[in-house]
C-alpha cells in the first residue's frame, strides 16, 4: 500500500514537470514620452529646469536692483567743493583730505565702499569712490550726537538703501555732514528734512552715475 502510494505521488509530480507553465501576463505597452519631456530628460532632467528658472530670477532681481534711477536737474544742494583729480590710488597717503571734513571727491581707492549704515568709521578712501559713483555720503561725528538723532539718521539710510552710506566720523568738526560728489553741507542733527532735500538733489549728479 505504503509502495503504492509513493509511485503515485512520483508519477504526479513527473506530471507536473512535465505540464508548461502559463505564459506570464503580457505587460502593457510603455507609453510614449512627450517630445519636451525626452528633450529635458536629454538635458538633464527637471533639475535643469529648475536652476534655469532659478538663474533667470536672479538676474531679473540684479536688473531690478541696479535700474536706472531719476536725476534732479534742479540746483545742487551744499557748498562747492574744490576737488583733485579722479585718479586711483593705492594707498591712503595719495588721497586729499581736508582737515574737519569729510572729503567729497578727488583721488580715491580702487574699490568702492557699499551704501549701507555703518557703526564704524570707513575708509575715506572708498567712500570718495562711492561719491563718483553718485552716492551721497552722511557722517556724523558720534560724541555730538543723541541716541535720538542717530535713530533719524539711520531712518533716513533705511529710506535710500542703495544711495546713502552713513558712517561716524571722528575726524569731523561738526556733528552732521552730507556730502556728495563737488558738494558738502553741513546741518542741524535733527533736520531731516534738509537730509532728504539734499540726497533728492544731488545724487548721481557725479562723474558716473548710478554705478551700484
Amino acid at each position: 500500500m505504503g509502495k503504492n502510494r509513493r509511485q503515485e505521488r512520483l508519477q504526479q509530480r513527473r506530471a507536473q514537470a512535465a505540464t508548461p507553465a502559463a505564459p506570464a501576463a503580457a505587460r502593457p505597452a510603455a507609453k510614449p514620452v512627450a517630445q519636451w519631456r525626452h528633450t529635458l530628460d536629454q538635458w538633464g532632467g527637471p533639475w535643469v529646469l529648475i536652476v534655469g528658472v532659478v538663474i533667470i530670477a536672479f538676474i531679473g532681481w540684479l536688473a531690478w536692483n541696479n535700474r536706472p534711477v531719476g536725476v534732479s536737474t534742479g540746483a545742487l544742494k551744499g557748498d562747492a567743493v574744490t576737488l583733485g583729480p579722479a585718479t586711483h590710488v593705492d594707498t591712503a597717503d595719495k588721497l586729499q583730505i581736508p582737515e574737519g571734513f569729510p572729503p567729497a571727491g578727488g583721488p580715491h581707492l580702487v574699490n568702492p565702499l557699499p551704501a549701507g549704515n555703518y557703526n564704524d568709521p570707513v575708509e575715506d578712501g572708498r567712500a570718495i569712490h562711492s561719491l563718483e559713483h553718485g552716492i551721497i555720503w552722511i557722517t556724523y561725528k558720534p560724541d555730538q550726537v543723541s541716541e535720538a538723532q542717530l535713530k533719524a539718521l539711520k531712518k533716513v539710510q533705511d529710506d535710500y538703501p542703495r544711495d546713502v552710506i552713513l558712517s561716524p566720523r571722528p575726524l569731523n568738526k561738526d556733528a552732521v555732514v552730507l556730502t556728495s560728489w563737488g558738494r558738502r553741507q553741513v546741518i542741524d542733527p535733527g533736520d531731516t528734512k534738509v537730509i532728504k532735500e539734499f540726497i533728492t538733489a544731488n545724487l548721481n549728479r557725479s562723474p558716473e552715475p548710478a554705478v551700484r
